[in-house]
């Protein structure tokens, strides 16, 4: 009986430190961060004649993944990040957005610093205009290049990014434009924070 015990606590540490092993190599992580750049699709005209613009590759991107490690040198980004630009106003509001899903392989050159090259696919991407018609846009491909720092002290790494994409215009309101190749440009660059856990 004390055998069986013996074997059976054996055999259940060996499993908690082979799952834990097995889990060490993800981790999981939620991203905040600001972007610049993209074309101008809309603008919104305050009462005191202000105005704030609308571009197809700014904004704020919120989201969350995992890294996975392959190895000490090569990692795997996956995630899902919503992006944003808005407007808004006391009669309305006016805002770009997208659903992004990035997969982005890296290369860790020292402890601090990680680079990578990948791709992303932007769903849902659509201006909407509480003044007139809601524009929709394909869902397209994204070519994306980045720089990541890791932080020593905390669980968290800050990411310089850059990604190219172009938007084709689907629908305005209910009428169909897709053949007319109407395009805005939606390249960006900016800074992600990266909680890690």
């Amino acid at each position: 009986m004390k055998k069986s015990i013996l074997a059976l606590t054996l055999l259940t540490s060996i499993n908690a430190f082979a799952t834990e092993d097995e889990q060490s190599n993800v981790i999981f992580s939620l991203t905040a961060g600001y972007v610049f750049g993209g074309d101008t699709v809309g603008e919104l005209i305050y009462e005191d004649n202000d105005s704030e613009s609308i571009k197809a590759g700014q904004g704020i991107i919120l989201g969350g993944g995992l890294w996975y490690e392959f190895n000490s040198k090569w990692s795997l980004d996956v995630s899902v990040n919503y992006q944003a630009d808005t407007a808004t106003a006391k009669h309305g509001d006016l805002s770009f957005e997208r659903l992004a899903f990035n997969a982005v392989p890296y290369y860790k050159i020292n402890d601090s610093f990680s680079v990578g090259l990948g791709l992303g696919v932007h769903t849902g991407v659509e201006l909407s205009n509480d003044f007139g018609s809601n524009i929709e846009f394909s869902n397209e491909s994204a070519f994306i290049s980045s720089v990541r720092y890791h932080f020593e002290t905390i669980s968290a790494d800050v990411e310089f990014r850059h990604t190219r994409v172009e938007y084709s215009v689907d629908r305005i309101g209910s009428s169909n434009y897709s053949p007319y190749d109407v395009t805005v440009d939606g390249n960006n660059t900016g800074l992600l924070f990266h909680w890690k856990f």
